[in-house]
């Protein structure tokens, strides 16, 4: 009698199971890019606001600027290999130059900051990207890098 109370329990329990309506799984979309990122740009983070970098007792007066010419170009920044070796470091593993704007990293090589610098100044004089691409390249790449070619 116990066995037949508990199959009968047990056939009741899988009639409400099947009864109970099915849940649609979580839909899993990207996150959005970052309000400061560009839609076809490798690296997504946001990079960080350059008043974090306002006070010059604590950081090189051309930090702020520099970020803040990450933000306004990012995807010319994001076509940049960043020659302090980033890249290539298992630590660090930067996708580009615009990677180390999504840290501090940048705020303390001065690699990152002239190459930045350099491509902000050419993009304000209405070089395309890709010549301030072989420029910056032309400028930093010493023996042993690859040289650099556009996302993807």
């Amino acid at each position: 009698m116990r066995a037949r109370s508990f199959v009968v329990a047990a056939l009741l329990a899988g009639s409400v199971v099947t009864a109970a309506p099915a849940r649609k799984p979580a839909s899993k979309k990207a996150p959005p890019p970052a309000a400061d990122s560009c839609a076809t740009c490798l690296e997504r983070g946001a990079v960080l606001d350059p008043s974090l970098f306002a006070d010059t007792r604590i950081y090189e007066p051309e930090v702020g600027p520099a970020y803040e010419i990450a933000r306004k170009y990012p995807a010319t920044l994001d076509r940049l290999h960043c020659f302090c070796e980033c890249q290539e470091s298992m630590m660090h593993r930067h996708k580009t130059l615009l990677t180390c704007y999504t840290s501090k990293h940048a705020a303390g090589c001065g690699v990152c900051l002239k190459e930045a610098i350099l491509a902000g100044q050419l993009k304000e004089k209405g070089l395309p990207d890709d010549q301030i691409e072989n420029t910056v390249e032309s400028v930093f790449r010493t023996e042993g890098h690859r040289p650099t070619f556009g996302p993807g």
